[in-house]
């Protein structure tokens, strides 16, 4: 195997055209999978940035007449939970509100999430500067005035240790920060960060109509403001918490007959993607994954079909050299072995050039959306494991669309015709070789507009 690498490399080299059109080609089929990969893999399968996110279970309020129909939490209906249930260790609320950030004059649109006192522990996240929210900063209509904020914030501050205890404006007042997140930290989304962390104290005075038309102030009980998040307690398991969600639910449903009419809690795991009081509110955006994945897979399928046809077209130049191998006794097997091993370094070259074109094309893409989204986006740059793996898999996959083909027909010689005929006569006068190529024209011309 060795040798046959050592053989693919010395024919590369000769045909330095062929090989940098070929890298070329497989550079930008492979970077287009490997961008759209680090960002699906980002979104929906890399681990989120707070502690054991397998012991996390958002709750929602179901109408028990309209199973369809979800609703939030008010703030004396998040203590009650809080303060009854026996399957988790502990719960949290927030929500998001769309807030102006910055100093006079330089004031901008962005989210802010306004969270119970107990957020970064409830998600096991240590703060890197400074500290949390207090007990009685979060009671309603104490308008604490102070903000934890991301670590981009302070990063886009130099990172100097003066940000914390300094002033920062949002909504025309003043807020002291008090804390910093951790890098790579985005509370419970993927890639979307809050700017700022609030105390539930200040809801009121930052909240707005932003996917709500409840304008109840947030210690109402009739309010449904809030969304929930608990931690289960070690053992604990959705199945298992089910009932006793639903009996504390109707619990409440006594104690609070007109507020809590027809209402019950159920359980899902938290959303990546969303912040909403439906369940199902982030499947809509889930079925983009596998179409993103596809679209990048016809990308990667047009370039195979390309650079096969320029195997083809390069094999009616060897067909003289592997006619000589069969006929000093070289398998058929050995030749297409030889052959794959030719593609195979191509489709590393190839994925080099495709992991390095689709890492520069993803900061790229995510350093233009920072300029008009009002969220801080999380992106680490930079290979990981993952990526790498899901690289060297395009590279096999390549191969086997773009090498196997052509290696088998090429293999397929007949050596004496081939022996005896000339480069000029096999052009000239056998045409009909080339007909092998012309369905993958017509495949990689369908394939085009998609």
């Amino acid at each position: 195997m060795i040798h046959d690498f050592r053989f693919a490399f010395r024919q590369l080299i000769k045909a330095p055209g062929f090989t940098f059109a070929a890298v070329l080609v497989l550079a930008l089929g492979i970077g287009a999978n490997t961008a759209v990969f680090s960002l699906v893999n980002t979104l929906f399968f890399a681990p989120p940035a707070y502690a054991k996110p397998h012991e996390m279970l958002q709750i929602f309020s179901q109408d028990k007449k309209d199973p369809k129909k979800f609703r939030g939490f008010s703030y004396p209906t998040y203590r009650d939970i809080r303060e009854q249930n026996t399957v988790f260790s502990d719960a949290m609320a927030f929500n998001l509100a769309l807030i102006g950030l910055g100093q006079k004059g330089d004031t901008r649109r962005t989210f802010a999430a306004v969270v119970s006192s107990n957020y970064f522990s409830v998600l096991g996240v240590p703060l890197v500067r400074g500290r949390a929210f207090l007990p009685e900063e979060e009671t309603p209509g104490r308008n604490a005035p102070v903000a934890i904020v991301s670590y981009s914030y302070w990063q886009k501050h130099n990172l100097d240790p003066i940000v914390l205890g300094s002033q920062v404006l949002i909504n025309g007042r003043q807020f002291t920060i008090v804390g910093i997140t951790p890098k790579g930290f985005a509370g419970t989304l993927q890639i979307l960060s809050p700017d700022v962390w609030l105390p539930m104290s200040v809801y009121d005075q930052v909240a707005n109509d932003f996917g709500s038309k409840n304008k109840t102030s947030l210690d109402d009980r009739n309010g449904t403001l809030l969304r929930i998040i608990g931690r289960l307690k070690p053992g604990m398991t959705a199945a298992v918490a089910k009932p006793a969600l639903e009996g504390l639910a109707a619990n409440l449903e006594k104690a609070y007959p007109v507020e809590q009419k027809n209402q019950t809690f159920i359980t899902a795991p938290v959303s990546r993607i969303a912040v909403s009081t439906n369940p199902t509110a982030a499947s809509g955006v889930k079925s983009i994954a596998p179409l993103l994945l596809g679209m990048a897979v016809v990308v990667l399928l047009v370039a195979c079909l390309n650079l096969a046809n320029m195997l083809l077209a390069r094999g009616t130049a060897r067909r003289k050299e592997i006619a000589i191998r069969l006929a000093l006794g070289g398998s058929r097997r050995r030749i297409v072995r030889q052959l794959l091993s030719e593609g195979f370094v191509l489709a590393l070259l190839g994925g080099v050039g495709g992991l390095v074109l689709g890492l520069w094309s993803s900061d790229l893409l995510i350093g233009s959306m920072r300029k008009f989204m009002p969220f801080e986006i999380v992106w680490s740059t930079g290979a990981n494991p993952t990526i790498l793996a899901a690289t060297f898999g395009f590279c096999l996959l390549g191969t086997l669309m773009f090498a196997l083909g052509p290696a088998l027909k090429i293999s397929r010689s007949a050596v004496i015709a081939d022996l005896k005929a000339h480069a000029g006569e096999d052009v000239a006068q056998r045409r009909w070789k080339f007909l092998p190529r012309n369905p993958l024209v017509v495949v990689q011309i369908a394939f085009s507009p998609c």
